[in-house]
Formats: C-alpha cells, sequence, structure tokens
C-alpha cells in the first residue's frame, strides 16, 4: 500500500503549512483544506486514511467535521487539536466521536500527531 492519506485542516495557514510538510517529511501524503466546508468538498473527491483537524474553525467546527465524515466512514482515525483542549473539551469529543480519536493540545507536536497517527492507522499502512 501507498502512503497513508491525511486530510488536514486548520484555519490558520502557517500552522497547516508546517504541519504539512512535517507529516509529509513522516512520510504521509497530505491534503489540506481551511475550513470544514472545503474538507467536505475534498473528501468527496479523493480517498483518506485518517483526519486531522483543528476544532475552533470558521464555516464548522473540527468535532462536526469529524462526525460528519465519520458517518461515511466509521473507524476512521481522527486526531484534534484544540488551544482549548481542557478536561471538559476532551470528554466532550470523546463523548461524541467514538475511538479511533486523538484529542491533543495546541500548539501541537508533530512527533505527537505522527505517533498518534501510527497508533491509529492499521499496520502495514
Amino acid at each position: 500500500m501507498g502512503a497513508p492519506h491525511i486530510l488536514l485542516v486548520d484555519d490558520e495557514v502557517l500552522a497547516i503549512m508546517a504541519l504539512e510538510q512535517l507529516l509529509i517529511d513522516e512520510g504521509f501524503r497530505v491534503t489540506t483544506a481551511f475550513d470544514g466546508k472545503e474538507a467536505l468538498d475534498l473528501w468527496g473527491q479523493d480517498r483518506f486514511d485518517a483526519l486531522v483537524t483543528d476544532i475552533r474553525m470558521p464555516v464548522m467546527t473540527g468535532d462536526e467535521l469529524a462526525r460528519r465524515v465519520r458517518g461515511e466512514k466509521p473507524g476512521l482515525p481522527v486526531v484534534i487539536a484544540s488551544g482549548y483542549a481542557t478536561g471538559d473539551v476532551t470528554q466532550r469529543l470523546r463523548a461524541t466521536i467514538p475511538e479511533p480519536l486523538a484529542v491533543l493540545a495546541k500548539p501541537i507536536r508533530v512527533e505527537d500527531v505522527v505517533g498518534a497517527l501510527k497508533r491509529m492507522l492499521p499496520a502495514g499502512q
């Protein structure tokens, strides 16, 4: 199989560009979107192995995006980044989005994203 294809969504251009390059360096194939609507449009056009998204974005929140794509692909690995990853936020996300799910506090470290993706993606992908 080829490199796992990640849909990376964040409304912060510099953050998404830096993380995109680091994920590519780690061997992932990456497609970026800057809001949930753009991400859903891309979702309908391609096949993705995981979703990495910011939680607070214009147009559609990251958790709403995650629930929508999971409706089409249950079990899709999801990484949600939040500057507000308090215990309450994390608990709410875990209650509404089933595993496999990783909630990471911003600023996120690429090692944490890569580690979460490698844990959640099937071996050999």
